[in-house]
């Protein structure tokens, strides 16, 4: 028996000017927000959302669908946690964004699929140290 998992974003990911607009999926919430703020330190941040979102989108070793290959976001009392398996499930990264990594409120608590899209990984890419990377209402949505 195969299930299939279908993720459906309300929009694509993007790093605008008003900040990262992360779209989510699943749980209790069609389309749940756990954060609302900016990212202190936005290149070590977004470096480490690109790692975490490379491991899930590679495969080291069968084929997966791709559209599976979605990193999660965890919001919790006190931190962001974005973390991904490989699709053969041979590797697991994981990134925590505690207190002094970010200035805002935590919204919304539990683990949903977060949509890292080619655009967003090339405009994630480009974060330098300089540049805030704020969630407008960060959807970490």
């Amino acid at each position: 028996m195969n299930a299939v998992q279908t993720y459906r974003y309300l929009q694509p990911s993007a790093l605008r000017a008003a900040g990262l607009d992360l779209q989510t999926c699943g749980g209790p919430a069609a389309n749940p927000r756990f954060f609302s703020g900016f990212l202190t330190t936005p290149a070590a941040a977004a470096a480490g959302l690109l790692a975490v979102a490379e491991v899930a989108r590679t495969r080291y070793h069968q084929p997966v669908n791709p559209a599976s290959l979605d990193p999660v976001v965890t919001g919790s009392r006190d931190r962001l946690r974005f973390e991904s398996f490989s699709g053969c499930c041979g590797v697991y990264a994981r990134m925590d964004v505690l207190p002094a990594g970010f200035d805002g409120e935590v919204v919304g608590h539990g683990t949903t699929n977060v949509d890292v899209n080619p655009p967003l990984r090339e405009a994630l890419a480009r974060v330098g140290g300089s540049n805030r990377c704020t969630w407008p209402s960060a959807r970490t949505t």
